[in-house]
């Protein structure tokens, strides 16, 4: 039951994180030339990535805090965790990549992004890992 928790959470996550990529589409350029090929473009490759973060990185270290904390309090920790630091090395390849592959604002809009995905699945895995009362 908790595999199904943790495949909903990250579902809900990555809405989140389109609904961040669509925003900042959206307002970055007042609405015009806000295209269904942009959201699809910057999003599928946020869900890729970020599903591959959510299984190489962000369940093993939350799946560690949770066995050094024994629990799943207090929740801003694990928020804090997957949202913030290990989004930094992703947070750093994108600064790397400016100039070189894509400008400023697309690197801060992929790491907004992560942070919010990160974030999203940080809390809901401490919903998913609640004991039973």
């Amino acid at each position: 039951m908790k595999i199904v928790k943790l495949l909903i959470n990250a579902l809900i996550a990555w809405t989140m994180g389109i609904v961040v990529i669509a925003a900042i589409l959206y307002f970055s350029n007042g609405g015009s030339d806000f295209t269904v090929a942009d959201i699809t473009g910057f999003g599928v490759l946020a869900i890729v990535a970020s599903g591959l973060l959510m299984l190489v990185l962000y369940l093993p270290s939350l799946c560690w805090l949770k066995r050094r904390r024994g629990g799943v309090k207090p929740r801003i920790e694990f928020l804090l965790l997957a949202g913030v630091i290990c989004n930094l090395p992703v947070a750093i390849v994108f600064f790397t990549l400016v100039n070189r592959k894509m400008v400023l604002s697309e690197a801060i809009g992929f790491i907004v992004t992560f942070l919010i995905i990160g974030s999203a699945f940080g809390f809901g895995f401490t919903l998913a890992q609640q004991e039973s009362r």
